[in-house]
């Protein structure tokens, strides 16, 4: 070949090379495409010259990625939206995963073929413009940079293709947030193991309830005419708190589980499936709406065996309970905390008017402010809401909060999260609260402690609201409260 030919092959290479340069440096723009995936829609990119890797984007969160080829194109997918309906549709029919993973797998591969053939094409395009610039450029040469430019990204799409390893998102990289999804989840799974040790903790708490029932020359169960009731409150989807609430109901002997609101969280469609772990409780279960449980949640709820919600009286061995359910819902933060307190306040008028004729034993809220007009219209107000526990009387009623029974849900799931489990024993004689037990968990591997308050009768000579009280086990007597605290095990 002489040195004229070969000139002019290497005129032609470089006008391939440049078509070929231009639409690698173009490939993140010209390969962006978006579609479906499933509930979500996606917008997914190739980039190059980059290390194999994918990245999935999920703002505000961050991203995960991973080492899943060889060839030097980065993947990068971004979700741009979420059909919650459609999710949460999906993730409450039954097989849940096999339904997302086969939406997945059926969406992707028209986006990915589209992706591909429309990198292919622009970057033809883009080689074909590129070589346009040159000097002293030539009609025919449009094409060849053309070429130049669709051959090699199409090689490196089929590389990509060839040698991508799904497997690798098995030791994902977290950006971002997500940087603390890692040690979220082993706490989870931490705690998750941890189901299988809270009957033996409650087994524990319950002996030492007996030894202080004992000391105090009360029964460790329930004497003729007395009923016990367990209160608990805003579980929030820990299945931690509805396990020891099974647990403490069936250690407790009592007659009735009152829950006074939010199981859920925050209302979606997918938490009715909650409503499964109550399936089995030992004792028939109440439960009185709260500003989290949607009217979703609370239809699933009724549907369960044994599961009354309550929206009026109920009679639970000989006591009578008026039970209110909220009337906000605040999950979805349409209505703010202030303007649902105002909706509360207006309803407590209503709520004091209906205490006033149906005359219950017992009045039962998740928020306290619900029963603002009710003091001294009812001997007894118990609620939740305020993940606390309170006591105080109100014009000569008494209004019990109990704090989270589920720690505050999953948002508190770890035991470094610092809440405790709690819930409380209502104990009656003739309709009457005549003592509290109230317990608490510092984790299940953790310490418990347990308050017995004992109430004395309206006509005694009292100058205040506070318990009859004794101590279990220290030969002294505090002024308000007896208590055993068992330490760490």
């Amino acid at each position: 070949m002489n040195a004229d030919a070969l000139r002019r092959l290497a005129v032609l290479v470089a006008i391939a090379g440049t078509g070929a340069v231009a639409a690698l440096a173009a490939l993140t723009v010209t390969s962006a495409t978006s579609g479906r995936v499933g509930p979500s829609t996606v917008e997914l990119r190739a980039g190059a010259p980059r290390t194999g890797r994918t990245r999935l984007s999920l703002p505000p969160l961050g991203a995960v990625a991973a080492s899943t080829h060889r060839a030097p194109v980065a993947l990068e997918a971004r979700v741009e939206r979420i059909d919650l309906d459609r999710l949460q549709r999906v993730l409450a029919a039954p097989d849940p995963q096999q339904r997302l993973e086969a939406a997945v797998e059926r969406d992707l591969q028209p986006i990915l073929r589209a992706l591909v053939l429309r990198a292919v094409l622009l970057s033809g395009v883009v080689g074909g413009l590129s070589a346009a610039l040159l000097p002293g450029r030539r009609l025919h040469h449009l094409p060849l940079g053309a070429l130049g430019g669709a051959v090699v990204v199409a090689a490196l799409l089929v590389a990509t293709w060839r040698g991508y390893d799904t497997a690798a998102f098995s030791s994902p990289r977290f950006e971002g947030p997500l940087e603390r999804a890692p040690g979220v989840l082993r706490a989870v799974g931490r705690h998750v193991d941890d189901l299988a040790r809270v009957h033996k903790r409650v087994s524990t708490l319950g002996r030492e309830l007996s030894s202080l029932y004992e000391s105090l020359a009360v029964p460790s169960t329930p004497a003729s005419g007395e009923t016990r009731l367990l209160h608990v409150s805003d579980i929030h989807l820990n299945p931690l708190g509805l396990e020891i609430t099974r647990q403490l109901a069936d250690r407790f002997e009592v007659n009735a589980i009152v829950d006074t609101g939010d199981i859920t969280s925050y209302g979606y469609p997918i938490e009715t499936r909650f409503a499964e772990l109550l399936v089995d409780m030992p004792v028939p279960y109440v439960v009185v709406p709260g500003n989290h449980d949607s009217n979703e949640v609370r239809a699933a709820l009724a549907g369960v065996a044994d599961v009354r919600v309550l929206d009026g009286m109920v009679n639970l061995g000989g006591v009578r309970i008026l039970g209110i359910p909220d009337p906000t819902f605040t999950a979805d933060n349409v209505v703010s905390a202030a303007d649902a307190a105002d909706v509360k306040r207006r309803a407590a008028v209503d709520v004091a008017r209906r205490v006033d004729a149906e005359r219950p034993d017992v009045l039962a809220v998740h928020d306290p402010l619900l029963a603002a007009r009710s003091g001294g219209h009812v001997p007894l107000v118990i609620a939740g809401h305020l993940h606390r526990r309170g006591n105080r009387v109100n014009g000569g009623t008494r209004v019990l909060t109990v704090g989270s029974t589920g720690a505050t849900g999953l948002g508190s799931f770890t035991v470094e999260g610092g809440r405790a489990y709690e819930a409380e024993v209502l104990t009656f004689a003739g309709g009457r609260l005549t003592a509290v037990d109230y317990v608490s968990l510092k984790g299940i591997g953790g310490s418990f402690r347990i308050d017995r308050l004992v109430i004395p009768p309206p006509d005694a000579a009292r100058t205040d609201a506070g318990p009859t009280s004794t101590t279990a086990g220290t030969g002294t007597a505090p002024p308000r409260s007896a208590s055993v605290r068992t330490p760490t095990r």
